[in-house]
């Protein structure tokens, strides 16, 4: 029972070790016209590709023989913001302009079936999933967040609404499914906790000088980052009264584009125009600088792999870099997947020994990283 867990553990822990990766390309799907982003799901066995666009979202599936087949296509009638795997990899929530997200689920035949459509009075901002797999979480710009969850007999039922007083831009759930963080016009986060009896309580609000661009929950669930056109980062930690209070502040010399705590808490990660900055912890409260890695163009997503060992970077000068912790805890570039055109994403598969790439032309690759020595 407990070989996964070692596997995994020993395999993190050689990955660390190697001084530089070799890339080698695993598979490559072109689709027309080119994708926005790309998700693998957490077994591997399946693939997302959205494009913003033209409202569509394609879901392929692993075949025995190793190459990809399209399962299904998922249509909207405008741009679809977003496209994501549950951590279960058992459904897929998608995110539109026309005021809808759509929920789809594998069936025993492995093949994928719309199970309902949430529906708002205005654009659907985001669609995510909480860590459990059972519930879904939408943010509109009709002011309102929902929250479906999935009942005993496997349907969707619609559980919380969460208005809002302007568009609400992205809502998360922690880890723990306890807590949610709220995105809205009005330059601020709200931080909701959920109570005994079921309701939503709002319980913090992070206020910036001009927009938040992100909020995120550390893993363990007491922590919330935001980033925003401030320049500003900010930290909120949970009291023991169930209250948010501003634990640090960490100032930029531009605009924050994201921010995001490794998998493992131990490391922060931010994104400016063409840079990115890796704290530590310096204290329980305070932070430093590890280390810095810049890029030529604006930096489009930097992504922790799960271990929290290793960072990708996709940009749009036409790079992504992978970037590792070695034993001793610097960060150094162990390589760097190059294209002639930018990057719109790029991720680490579940085991984090793939990157799944999208680049602005017509290429959604899967690079295997191994080691040099």
């Amino acid at each position: 029972v407990y070989f996964p867990a070692l596997l995994h553990f020993t395999k993190t822990a050689l990955m660390s070790e190697c001084k530089t990766f070799e890339l080698v390309t695993k598979h490559i799907i072109k689709e027309r016209p080119p994708v926005d982003s790309a998700d693998l799901s957490a077994d591997g066995k399946h693939l997302i590709t959205r494009n913003k666009q033209d409202g569509t979202v394609n879901i392929y599936g692993h075949r025995t023989d190793g190459s990809w087949v399209k399962k299904t296509n998922i249509s909207h009638e405008r741009f679809v913001n977003s496209a994501v795997f549950s951590p279960d990899s058992h459904h897929v929530v998608t995110a539109s302009w026309d005021n809808t997200a759509k929920l789809y689920g594998l069936g025993d035949d492995e093949s994928w079936e719309q199970k309902v459509i949430i529906s708002h009075r205005n654009t659907v901002s985001s669609a995510t999933f909480s860590a459990d797999s059972r519930h879904v979480v939408t943010a509109s710009e009709d002011s309102t967040v929902k929250i479906h969850s999935k009942i005993d007999d496997g349907s969707w039922q619609l559980t919380a609404i969460l208005s809002h007083e302007d568009s609400v831009n992205s809502a998360t759930l922690s880890v723990d499914g306890c807590h949610l963080v709220t995105i809205t016009e009005k330059d601020t986060a709200k931080i909701y906790s959920q109570q005994t009896d079921g309701a939503w309580e709002e319980k913090g609000t992070i206020p910036h000088d001009n927009s938040v661009l992100s909020a995120n929950f550390s893993h363990n669930s007491d922590r919330v980052v935001t980033a925003g056109c401030d320049f500003m980062v900010k930290i909120y930690g949970k009291e023991a009264d169930g209250s948010w209070q501003q634990k640090t502040i960490i100032p930029h010399k531009g605009t924050v584009y994201s921010a995001r705590f490794s998998p493992d808490d131990q490391h922060l990660v931010t994104v400016q125009y063409q840079t990115v900055i890796i704290y530590g912890p310096k204290t329980n409260d305070s932070w430093k600088k590890k280390a810095i890695f810049k890029h030529e163009q604006h930096i489009k997503s930097a992504t922790f792999s799960p271990d929290g060992r290793h960072l990708v970077t996709a940009s749009m000068d036409g790079t992504a870099k992978l970037i590792g912790q070695a034993t001793n805890g610097s960060w150094s570039e162990k390589a760097s997947i190059s294209q002639r055109i930018w990057f719109n994403s790029a991720t680490f598969s579940a085991d984090g020994s793939h990157v799944l790439t999208v680049s602005a032309s017509d290429v959604v690759e899967i690079t295997e990283l191994r080691g040099n020595h």
